[in-house]
C-alpha cells in the first residue's frame, strides 16, 4: 500500500465553530515513509488540521484521499474504517484511560482490533512496547500516578503498539521541562525509526521541528507553505 496524504481545497473551522469562516483552505500532497511537521502560531489551526487529516474531526469541505482512497464516505458522516484501521492518533492531552493501568492502557487498544488474540500474548507484547518506552517497572500503576513525562511515553507507545501506517502526533513535547522535552523527542524520532510510517507531527517548538524532519510546514493565514527558517537579529 502506498503511504500516501492527499489533500485538495480541505477546509476546516474549529470545533463548536464549525459553521463559521473556515480556518485554513490547504492543498497537500505528503508520501512516506517519513515524518512531516506542522508548525504556526498558536490558534492558526494547526491541531484542527491535523485532527481533520487523522479522521478525527470531518473536513468542512474539500476532497482527502488517505492512499488515493476517501477516508470519508460519500454521502456519510462515517470514515473509511478500513483506512482508519491503519491510522494511530497521540492527543496532547494524551487521552489516557485513568481507571486502567499502564499495561491495561496498552491492551485496550488490541483487544479492540484483535479480540481473538490470547491475552498472555497481548500482555507480553504490551510489556514488550512498555519496555520500550522505559516504563517495564511500573506497568501496574495508574496515570494519575506517572509523571508528565511518563504519561506521554505511555501515550507514544498506545499510539505505536498496532503499528499503523499513518501516525499524528499532536505537540507531543507540549508542557513538558526542556529536559523531559528533549527526551521525548529523541525516543519518538527513535521509535518512528524502528516503525516506518507516514508520521505527521505538530509542534511550536522549531528545535524539535529540526529534529525531527526536514519536511516542515507553516499554517500562516489559512495557507500550508514550506518552512523558512527565522535569521536571528544582529
Amino acid at each position: 500500500m502506498e503511504l500516501r496524504i492527499k489533500a485538495q481545497n480541505l477546509k476546516q473551522s474549529a470545533g463548536s465553530a464549525r459553521g463559521s469562516r473556515p480556518l485554513f483552505e490547504v492543498d497537500l500532497d505528503w508520501k512516506g515513509p517519513g515524518i512531516f511537521v506542522l508548525m504556526g502560531e498558536s490558534g492558526v489551526g494547526k491541531s484542527t488540521l491535523l485532527k481533520s487529516l487523522g479522521g478525527v474531526w470531518k473536513p468542512q469541505s474539500g476532497k482527502l484521499e488517505i492512499s488515493n482512497t476517501p477516508l470519508w464516505l460519500e454521502g456519510r458522516f462515517n470514515q473509511n474504517t478500513e483506512l482508519l484501521s491503519k491510522m494511530g492518533f497521540c492527543f496532547q492531552n494524551n487521552a489516557l484511560f485513568n481507571s486502567m493501568s499502564c499495561l491495561e492502557n496498552l491492551c485496550f487498544p488490541h483487544r479492540q482490533r484483535f479480540p481473538m488474540t490470547q491475552e498472555n500474548e497481548r500482555q507480553d507484547l504490551a510489556m514488550t512496547w512498555l519496555d520500550k518506552v522505559g516504563l517495564s517497572q511500573i506497568a501496574s500503576l495508574f496515570p494519575d500516578e506517572l509523571s508528565g513525562g511518563m504519561q506521554k511515553r505511555l501515550s507514544l507507545a498506545r499510539t505505536l503498539i498496532l503499528k499503523p501506517d499513518f501516525l499524528f502526533f499532536d505537540d507531543p513535547t507540549a508542557g513538558l521541562d526542556p529536559i523531559t522535552s528533549r527526551q521525548i523527542a529523541k525516543l519518538l524520532l527513535g521509535l518512528l525509526d524502528e516503525h516506518p510510517a507516514l508520521s505527521v507531527i505538530v509542534t511550536n517548538d522549531e528545535d524539535r521541528a529540526k529534529e525531527w524532519s526536514q519536511q516542515i510546514f507553516d499554517l500562516t493565514n489559512g495557507q500550508l507553505t514550506a518552512h523558512k527558517e527565522i535569521e536571528p537579529p544582529l
